[in-house]
């Protein structure tokens, strides 16, 4: 009689990984997604190497089908994420690469060698040199981790990489209701993405900025001057946008430090146009458009970070 033998999805399926009916790749196979750290048992190897037989439940619900073993972990090899027991900042991290070469584990923050950091000078012009330096690195313009297709744009993902190496919390996945709930309470939950964590596009981030980015130092300014002034002085400022349409996408990109070849436009001493840096449509290292007016979005907001 076969050994049976337990599992989970590991981490080199993030986003989760599809049971199917049949060891195919297409869409008439699939059955559900299960998400990382999702137990299955093993039944059988199938005649298609390396899928595997495997039976598991799901919210509830017992399910039978086949999955690619290589997506899998003994049960005990997988390390879970740690859990949190407060509403703190939460970023999926992976063992394995996630760079700015490709769209791989998107949910994930960067881990590439010797990728840069803000830092932490009492000089303002050090500060801003190293955003400035952030901004050149990320290379928005060129790598495939921003570039759009023909259906999604990848501001969100942009303004998450570029905070999250100045070292300020902007949620690239946040923390599901029930999740909430449970921490509120005390109870630990562990960070598994599709399960107690799910992505954020720039709709939400709006609303996580007015519900949440006080508790994470964002302070909402109506000034624009104030906005770039914060930026020039090497503080992360960021523009957010909510679609009047739910079911598209909205925008968010930082406000960054102005260098000697790339200016905010003013009227006077007054910025009217806030120098930007951006993944969308059309990507740009720099710009200085005033998109936010343009009809499209119901709210908009500016936000700096006092960190």
């Amino acid at each position: 009689m076969a050994t049976i033998t337990k599992y989970r999805v590991g981490d080199k399926a993030p986003q989760g990984l599809h049971i199917r009916t049949e060891p195919i790749v297409n869409n008439a196979t699939k059955i559900a997604i299960l998400p990382m750290g999702h137990p299955v048992t093993k039944k059988a190897e199938s005649n298609v190497s390396p899928w595997w037989e495997v039976s598991t439940t799901l919210d509830g619900a017992n399910v039978d089908g086949f999955v690619s073993s290589q997506f899998l972990v003994r049960d005990s090899l997988f390390s879970p994420p740690q859990p949190k027991s407060t509403i703190s900042a939460v970023h999926l991290i992976s063992s394995q690469p996630v760079a700015r070469s490709n769209k791989a584990r998107m949910a994930y923050a960067l881990n590439e060698e010797g990728q840069p950091k803000r830092k932490r000078s009492e000089s303002k012009s050090e500060r801003a040199n190293s955003l400035t330096a952030i901004i050149r690195w990320l290379d928005v313009e060129k790598k495939a981790r921003y570039l759009s297709t023909a259906q999604f744009t990848y501001c969100n993902i942009y303004a998450y990489d570029y905070c999250y190496l100045a070292g300020v919390f902007l949620p690239r996945v946040w923390w599901s209701v029930a999740a909430l709930t449970k921490l509120k309470k005390g109870t630990a939950v562990s960070p598994i993405y599709g399960s107690t964590v799910g992505e954020l596009n720039a709709n939400s981030l709006f609303n996580w900025l007015k519900d949440f980015g006080p508790k994470f130092g964002w302070r909402r300014t109506l000034d624009l001057t104030e906005a770039q002034n914060a930026a020039n002085g090497g503080k992360v400022v960021i523009i957010c946008a909510k679609n009047k349409n739910p079911n598209r996408s909205g925008h968010i990109c930082p406000i960054v430090p102005e260098t000697p070849s790339a200016k905010a436009i003013r009227t006077g001493s007054k910025v009217a146009r806030p120098l930007q840096s951006q993944a969308g449509r059309h990507n740009r290292k720099y710009q200085t458009m005033q998109w936010w007016t343009n009809g499209t979005f119901q709210d908009w907001g500016w936000w700096i970070n006092e960190d």
